[in-house]
């Protein structure tokens, strides 16, 4: 009998752990935990604001290295994007026009369109799959004095998730602490100041602000065994040695008389990092000059119809780097905005103009996959077929152009021009 009871008070308790192990499962799915992965899905005109992402991907980082003397450029348009499009909804006149053109989109595409454009972004990039961390958020700051209409509020809030504060004054060191603490909590802790007092006085009255968080492990790992050093040749000409990841496999690969190109997928297959080599003896600044998204996706089509195996050999590197954007911006068109001709009339009835637009970025790129974040900050004040071969070698030993992008649709998240990979760590 005792026998009997306590096998029925076995079965009772494990058909409980049951509902009870369903009941959790079903929460954390429906809940803050696991989610069914996402699609983009975007209509013919929606596509063509992709494209003009791109373009504005690929102009911002010709001009960063045109301007540039470093050997490292690290950028991320698409944050750079996201907070210029938050400016764009207060933006009237040809403050609006070289806003909307400098980013790319046609003058006949709507601020709604546009908006909802990035909204698709925010809400499925981080859903993709359930293998790759993508986080987006978007911040405010006005000054109690500065009337800002509500309206402008309340489109940064529905389209970007942007929630505005009020604060009495940005020299309080505890609205500078508080700037500090949305891009460390956005980024994983990887970019924890992006405001200092030299960058506010009384005279500013606004800050935007975008965190981008990525984070993704390869589809296929280089094992750490196989990483040695190899002398890398800078962009400066110096010769240094470096940690290089080999791995030998089946790739996307293609290839023409002035570069080599290979797709290195990350796991889920809906983000990938494109590595794009020039041949050797070319200047990278004057080879990034004519790279545009028209020629990438020529270069993405030119691939091979098959996989290639190639001998892969790359820099392992955990860089930091930061860029005040104003002269890059006002050099691809958007110059109105940073003076007294600016016109943000839809953001508020007091005159304001953007004083500095500046770009954190952390990129960690090693055998397991790729961490990178970045913190864009404004700020606005007061106006007073060839036959293919068994193999092919790639490698990476002189400065290349790494691109992050998911797959769909070609949104490039990170560009860059690695030219000295080093090993900084946070």
């Amino acid at each position: 009998m005792n026998t009997m009871r306590n096998i029925l008070f076995s079965g009772v308790v494990i058909g409980l752990c049951a509902i009870l192990f369903c009941l959790i499962m079903f929460v954390s799915c429906s809940g803050n935990g696991v989610t069914q992965p996402k699609r983009l899905q975007f209509s013919y005109s929606e596509q063509e604001l992709v494209q003009g992402c791109n373009d504005f991907s690929f102009d911002l980082l010709a001009q960063a290295a045109e301007n540039s003397n470093e050997e490292n450029i690290i950028l991320s348009p698409l944050s750079a994007s996201m907070l210029i499009g938050m400016l764009m909804n207060g933006a009237d006149g040809e403050t609006l026009e070289q806003i909307q053109e400098m980013l790319g989109f046609d003058d006949d595409a709507s601020i709604e369109e546009i908006n909802a454009y990035y909204r698709q972004l925010i809400d499925v990039l981080p859903a993709l799959d359930q293998y790759t961390t993508v986080r987006l958020a978007n911040g405010i700051w006005v000054a109690e004095r500065f009337p800002v209409f509500a309206e402008y509020i309340e489109a940064c809030k529905k389209s970007f998730d942007a929630e505005a504060k009020n604060v009495p004054t940005f020299t309080d060191q505890k609205v500078i602490d508080d700037i500090n603490r949305f891009a460390a909590q956005h980024t994983n802790n990887l970019i924890k100041k992006i405001i200092d007092p030299s960058m506010v006085d009384d005279n500013t009255v606004m800050a935007l602000a975008n965190a981008l968080y990525f984070k993704a492990k390869w589809q296929d790992k280089f094992k750490g065994t196989d990483t040695r050093k190899q002398t890398f040749t800078t962009l400066s000409g110096q010769q240094i040695q470096t940690d290089m990841m080999h791995r030998t496999d089946e790739m996307t690969y293609g290839e023409s008389e002035d570069y080599q190109l290979v797709e290195l997928p990350y796991k889920g297959g809906k983000y990938c990092a494109d590595i794009i080599l020039p041949a050797e003896g070319l200047d990278i600044r004057r080879w990034i000059q004519e790279l545009d998204a028209e020629r990438w996706q020529q270069m993405l089509g030119n691939t091979f119809p098959f996989r290639m195996e190639v001998e892969l050999a790359l820099p392992k590197f955990a860089l930091k780097y930061d860029r005040k954007l104003n002269t890059d911006l006002q050099a691809l068109g958007m110059t109105d905005a940073f003076g007294s001709r600016a016109n943000f009339s839809h953001m508020s009835s007091h005159g304001a103009f953007v004083d500095l637009i500046k770009q954190y970025c952390f990129m960690q790129f090693d055998e397991e996959g790729t961490e990178a974040a970045a913190v864009t900050i404004g700020f606005m004040k007061d106006a007073a077929d060839p036959e293919p071969m068994d193999r092919r070698k790639f490698i990476a030993d002189r400065p290349f152009v790494l691109i992050i992008r998911e797959r769909d649709y070609g949104t490039i998240l990170f560009t860059a021009i690695i030219g000295h990979p080093a090993w900084e760590k946070q």
